[in-house]
Formats: structure tokens, sequence, C-alpha cells
């Protein structure tokens, strides 16, 4: 009987403890539970915004690896993932890197970078942060293989030129830069041109119609094309000479300076200041630059002009482009029922209408074409247009404005060529208020096979000169980029 007590004790002292156990040993996961939790929050609360928030997207465009921020926070690169043709990767510093070239190391929100390697093709970069943001490996390794033919590349585009005369080398027919290229109804004559390094300038003037561009990125120096009448106190002094633009061109001038550093009271881009209020823009700038001329009309006296005067060279939206921009149009916009680029002079009308006599044809010669090796060709092409008639296709017929294909220089022809006419064109832009989109083009071009070598030429033109109140719009063209891709026989 003793024994049974004492065995049912030890029993019941045993499950106590088992219990107890139990007990403690859940309680003690339930401490480590929450304990575990509230270290885990504090290394989410610990890990910084800027690591969450990161996002950059690189991509690769003929062997550039182009890196967008498309994340919320500043980004900084410190090293960059390249892989060679035998596809060996590496790792480079970039702050003691001499292998690749990287345009920008801190990208803000919105912000792009450029990367290029001298023998390797960049992947993926890694930032400040610890974060690694690579390419797909399908895209590099596409890269690595040996291409049948030749990838997008680009024809015109980035800072090829960087003032008027550089487009000389493109020109199929340089003469036409300074004689037999515009016909005009007022004819302007060079009165300035003066040319060197760091020419002093100073400038007042009544605008109609101002182009502002960088004409060189890295230098910030500025290319101006400025149109318009002379007024009482416009004037331009160069050096030590002064000349009042009211006594030289009360009828007309267009000033070019190019290359220039100093003080301007207007901003980048296309300043239409007749064609949106009929009324003039006071542009002034003082400073220095390369090349300052100015062509002058005194009176209405109708002629043919070189190029010089109607050409733009300048990146006027700040993207590292240079556009080549040709301009006919001067003052005011038009209708089927009124002349569209004219002034009020007293109890007349002064007529500005211009047009090409020749066209302006560039060619380039950079990207030879093997009519062996290629059948076809994909030109890619991003531009603007606009002109001046406030009743599109009832005031002008449709023309041909622009011509794209493939040019034999040994013919001084096209050979295959599309083009672009004046009733596609106005669809992209708004006459008063001034308004322009860029807007790009595909164009798929046949290559005969013939043995020659062939270039990619461009072709610029304003057919429209006057037909009593009909056919005389002027215009305002820009191209920023050309590209091509080849396809193999």
């Amino acid at each position: 009987m003793v024994c049974n007590k004492l065995r049912r004790g030890i029993a019941e002292g045993v499950a106590v403890v088992i219990a107890f156990s139990i007990i403690a040993i859940s309680i003690f996961y339930l401490i480590l539970n929450f304990y575990s939790v509230l270290l885990i929050q504090q290394q989410v609360v610990a890990t910084p915004s800027s690591y969450v928030n990161e996002k950059l997207v690189p991509f690769l465009i003929e062997n550039v690896l182009n890196i967008k921020n498309v994340g919320s926070t500043v980004s900084r690169i410190t090293h960059i993932v390249a892989v060679s043709s035998g596809g060996t990767k590496i790792v480079i510093d970039v702050s003691s890197n001499k292998l690749c070239n990287i345009s920008s190391t801190i990208l803000r929100p919105e912000d792009t970078s450029m990367v290029s390697c001298l023998g390797y093709i960049p992947i993926a970069i890694i930032t400040e942060n610890g974060r690694v943001f690579s390419v797909s490996p399908e895209f590099y390794a596409i890269a690595l293989e040996k291409t049948l033919g030749i990838p997008m590349t680009t024809i015109y585009g980035g800072v090829m030129l960087k003032s008027t005369s550089e487009l000389l080398k493109f020109l199929e027919n340089k003469s036409i830069m300074y004689r037999g290229a515009i016909n005009t109804t007022t004819s302007l004559t060079p009165i300035i041109n003066a040319s060197g390094i760091n020419i002093n300038v100073e400038a007042q003037l009544n605008a109609s119609l101002v182009f502002i561009g960088v004409a060189d990125p890295v230098t910030k120096k500025l290319n101006i094309l400025a149109i318009g009448r002379g007024r009482s106190n416009s004037y331009i002094r160069v050096g030590d000479s002064i000349m009042s633009i009211a006594g030289v061109a009360p009828a007309r001038y267009r000033l070019k300076i190019e290359n220039f550093t100093g003080s301007i009271n207007l901003g980048l881009g296309i300043h239409t200041c007749y064609i949106n209020r009929s009324s003039f823009c006071n542009l002034v700038l003082n400073g220095r630059a390369d090349r300052i001329t100015l062509y002058n009309a005194s009176r209405s006296i109708s002629g043919v002009v070189g190029l010089d005067p109607y050409i733009f060279v300048g990146d006027i939206n700040n993207n590292s482009n240079v556009e080549i921009i040709f301009v006919t149009q001067d003052f005011t916009t038009g209708s089927r029922t009124r002349v569209n680029d004219y002034i009020r002079e007293d109890t007349s009308d002064l007529y500005y209408i211009d047009s090409t006599v020749n066209p302006m044809r560039i060619v380039f010669t950079g990207v030879p074409i093997d009519s062996n090796m290629y059948s076809s060709a994909i030109l890619s092409m991003r531009m603007f247009f606009w002109d001046s008639s406030g009743d599109d296709i009832s005031d002008n017929d449709n023309r041909v404005i622009m011509r794209v294909g493939l040019y034999d220089a040994s013919t001084r022809l096209f050979i295959y060529s599309t083009q672009l006419s004046y009733y596609e064109l106005n669809r992209y832009r708004n006459v008063k208020p001034f308004s322009i989109s860029y807007i790009a083009k595909d164009f798929t071009i046949h290559i005969p096979k013939t043995g020659n070598i062939y270039y990619l030429a461009i072709e610029f033109l304003d057919p429209y000169s006057r037909e009593v109140n009909r056919n005389d719009t002027d215009l305002i063209i820009g191209l920023e980029y050309i590209g091509i891709a080849l396809s193999s026989r």
C-alpha cells in the first residue's frame, strides 16, 4: 500500500516536472521567436532607403552600356563588370580605371550614363550600396557572337559637327554653301565675315526668330542664328568696330555666331518671337566667338544666294545630339489667301519667300556599303518639321521635302531612295502657336548587287516659291539622328 502511494507520488512528480518543462520550453521558444522577429525588424529598418529604392536599368547598344536610373534615389557607380570576346569577365574600379570610359558615375533619378570599354563589352555595374545591375546574359552572349551583317550603326548622331563649316565635308556640292542654293525675294549679302579665336562680340538686336544650341557639350560653347530686321538702337560690335543694324539691314538680316562664350539673355532652343506674338524678341549678348557672320538686305531685291545663312548647327535640346537645321522661315505665317512670309511696311508688303534652287544634299561617307555583301538596309531617322502655312494642304501642293537613300559617288546620283512629302510631314507640327514634335522614321532600302560601294545620303528641299497666294510656305527642318542596319546577302 505504501509502495503504491510512493509509486503514484513519484509518477505525479515526474508528470509535474515534464509539464513544467514543456511550459518552460514553450515560453523560451516564444521569447526566442519574439527576439528573432525583433532582430529581423531591426535589420529591415537598418537597411538604407537608398538600397531599397535604388533601381538601375542597363542595356547594350552597339557594345556601349547605357544605364538609366529609374529608381527614386541617387546612385553612385563604383565598379564595372566587363567581358572579353573569349568570355573572360573582369571587374574594374571606376576610380582607377583606364580601360573603360564612363560618362557619369553619379546618376540622379531619370539620369542616364554610358560605358564603353577598350577590347571588352561592359555588361554590369556595381553601386556603392553593393548592388549589382546587369544586362540579361542573352544580350551580351549575342553581342559576343560573330555578326553576319553590321548592327544598327550611327551614321549621324552625337557631336559629329560643331560648326557650319564642318558641314562642308558632307556636302555633295560644297559651292552651294556660299552661292547658288536659295532663290529669295529679299536677297542677302554678307557684310561681316570674321573668323578666328576669341573674337570680341557684343550685340543688341530685334529678332523675329532665334536658334540657340550647344556647339560642344565639353566646352559648353554656343552656336546662334538670329533672324530679323534692323530697328533703332539695334547694333553689333565685332572687335573695335560697331555697326547699326537699323542702318545696314532695314529690310532683313541673318546673323550667325559660332562657338560663343559669354552672357546671353535667351536660353537654348528655338525662339519663335514673331510667329507666336507678331513682335520682336530683344536679343542681347556679350562675349567671345570663333566666327561671326552678318548677312543683310537693305531693300527688297530678289536673287539667288548661298546656303550658309539658312543653316544652323547646334544641340537645341541639350541631349548631346547636335541638330542640323535648315530654315527658310523669317517672319510671319499665312494661308491660302495670304502670302505666308511677309512684313507690312507703311502701305506695302515686303515678301520673304525662299526656296531651293539646288537641294542641300549631305553624303555620309563614313560608312561605306558594299553591294556584294549586303542586300538591304533599314534606316532609322529622328527629325522635326515645321512650316508657315495655316491652311496646310489647301495652301500647298504635295511636294517632296526630304529624300534619303543609297548614293553612288561615281555618278553623283541616288540609286535607291525614299522620300518624305509635305502632306506627310505637316501632320507633326502646329503652325501658330509654334510647336514641333521630334519624330522617328524607319525606311527599308533595297541594295542592288552591282559590286559598287554606296553611301547613305539625305536631301533637304524647300520647293515652294510663290504662285500668287499659294505654294509659298517657308520651312524649318531639323535632323538629329540617322542609323543604319544592314542585312547580309
